[in-house]
Order: C-alpha cells, then structure tokens, then sequence
C-alpha cells in the first residue's frame, strides 16, 4: 500500500460548529511549523456539512474519515472516533506522532522541529493492586473488558489519571494498539460501547503495556483556559476553550 509521509497526523472528533473546526485548522496552520495531517472524524450531520462547504477542496491536508460516526458524550463512541482515525492514519500515512485534539483545543504554544521530539514520555502504570480502585473513575473502567485483560495479565493501568485532549503517540504505539485491538475484536467492541468516557484511560493504559509509554501535550478544564494561557505549562501546547 502506498503511504503518504508526514510527520503529526491530528485526530479530531467533530460533532458541531463547521466556523470553529475552520478557526482550529487556521490555528494548527498558525502554530504547528511542521508537516501534518489533520483527520477529522465527525459525526453524520458534520460530515454532510464538510462534504459540502469546499473546506476538504481549499485544503488538501484536511482528510475526512469516510463515514459518518454519531458519538454520544461521555460514552465509548469517543473512543470509536480516535481509534478509527488511529487505524485509518496507520493504514494510509507514514507519520511520527498521531495527536488527539478534542473539538474545543487551540495551541498556545508553537510546535516546531526543535521542540516537537523532545517532549517527554509518559511511563507512569499501575497494577490491580497498586491502584488506587476509590479514586478517579477507577470503580467504572475496572468493568470493562480491557480492564479485566490488564487484570488477568498483570499489566498495568495507565496511572497519570490523564485527560485525553493533547494525548499523542508515536508511530510505534500506534501500530501497536491498532494490532493489539484487531486481534481482541470482544474488547475493542466494549471499549466502543460503554457506557464512560473510556478515552481517559483505554488507549493510554495498552499503550503503556506495548510500547512502554505515550505523551500528553495538552491541558483540561470544564471552562475555558483562555485566560489562564499565562499559568499554563510551557512544556505543553494545546488548551481547552468554548467553540465560539
């Protein structure tokens, strides 16, 4: 299979608001000096909406995943959308990282060839019995299938309780966790049903047991960061506002 050579490919799950997913593009194109991807994964309604606004015309490094996939908030469906981007970018790019953006992230800081590698792994796991069950939404993801893989094959959860806005991989890790999930279809398919945003620790934690590690350029809040962009993390890149 031909592949396309790049170095970030941006997943972003699209539900609503074709001016702002316009306004973060511009924003990517604005702050991100390198080659890059971006991979929308939008639900049935915004994806007639792409189709027909010319925005995939204008620019060619805008791909559309080529289904429409209604997701439900705080649901697996999340997980679907940024797992079907994963496979589809694995299938199609040679890239370096694959990124998760989330419909509501803008850059706030600059990503470029002297900084992009450098941004440190992500290793911190736990096992069954090093995690903390009362905390977080441990007592939740604990039910599902992948949880009771970790479990029955000592493996570790991921332990960083880490927001999925700003997560990325390497190439690696991708493959990985798209091989990983092909060959478990029992897990991926509870993954994509349940009931929890299981984005916060699903693909982290397989990630963790296959490759070791994975990254996080991102920061979260219920609000908008905007004002806060002086007090955040100069090592990060992305934060969380209000589609306006």
């Amino acid at each position: 299979m031909t592949t396309t050579k790049t170095t970030i490919v941006f997943s972003i799950n699209v539900h609503e608001n074709l001016k702002f997913l316009q306004k973060q593009i511009e924003d990517i194109e604005a702050n991100v000096l390198l080659d890059f991807i971006i991979l929308i994964n939008a639900n049935e309604f915004m994806y007639r909406e792409i189709m027909n606004s010319g925005l995939l015309f204008a620019k060619p490094n805008v791909v559309l995943y080529p289904q429409g996939i209604n997701k439900i908030h705080n649901h697996g469906t999340l997980t679907k959308g940024i797992y079907l981007n994963m496979e589809y970018a694995v299938r199609n790019y040679q890239f370096e990282y694959f990124v998760v953006l989330s419909s509501r992230n803008l850059f706030y800081n600059t990503l470029h060839k002297d900084n992009y590698s450098t941004i440190p792994k992500i290793c911190d796991g736990a096992t069954i019995d090093q995690l903390k069950k009362n905390e977080w939404h441990w007592h939740i993801f604990l039910k599902t299938k992948l949880s009771q893989y970790i479990i029955a094959n000592n493996w570790r959860f991921c332990q960083s309780y880490m927001h999925h806005e700003g997560l990325m991989f390497d190439y690696a890790s991708s493959t990985q966790i798209v091989d990983f999930l092909e060959k478990n279809e029992e897990i991926k398919e509870d993954i994509f049903q349940f009931n929890w945003g299981v984005e916060e620790f699903s693909l982290q934690s397989i990630s963790i047991n296959l490759s070791g590690y994975y990254y996080n350029i991102g920061n979260w809040t219920n609000d908008d960061d905007f004002i806060n962009i002086h007090k955040l993390p100069s090592d990060r890149f992305v934060y969380k506002t209000f589609r306006r």
